[in-house]
């Protein structure tokens, strides 16, 4: 005598399971992909032409360096950096860098000190 036992077949929840769960995974990395932001300071450091930003000069000091606020990188305007200093060249008149003066900054990549906020500029123009 055999025993008929009444065992459900559950293998179509398993494939329409995984089947929705590749394609959540695929739709979900569409998305990250698509929001990734693609301007990293890091990339810019990395150029050999010169990062160029625009800045205000908050106070001149005696070391060579002039302290500024709201640096803000051209690529990328709406992003606020804060507060910097920032060595000048020796070609940059220093008389002109007085406090609340806009100007414009050329920087040496190689200088970029994102942890200190410290960098080197090649050129410095008022705006």
């Amino acid at each position: 005598m055999a025993i008929e036992t009444n065992k459900k077949n559950t293998s179509i929840v398993y494939l329409i399971s995984t089947v929705s769960f590749i394609i959540v995974g695929i739709v979900l990395t569409g998305i990250i992909n698509k929001t990734r932001v693609s301007t990293d300071i890091r990339s810019r450091a990395s150029a050999t032409s010169g990062i160029t930003a625009s800045a205000v000069v908050s106070e001149m000091n005696d070391d060579g360096t002039i302290t500024v606020d709201q640096l803000t990188f051209t690529s990328s305007p709406e992003k606020n950096m804060g507060l910097w200093t920032v060595t000048y060249p020796t070609t940059t008149n220093s008389n002109a860098l007085i406090s609340g003066t806009n100007i414009k900054i050329t920087i040496e990549p190689t200088t970029l000190n994102i942890e200190d906020h410290t960098l080197t500029a090649k050129e410095i123009k008022k705006k």
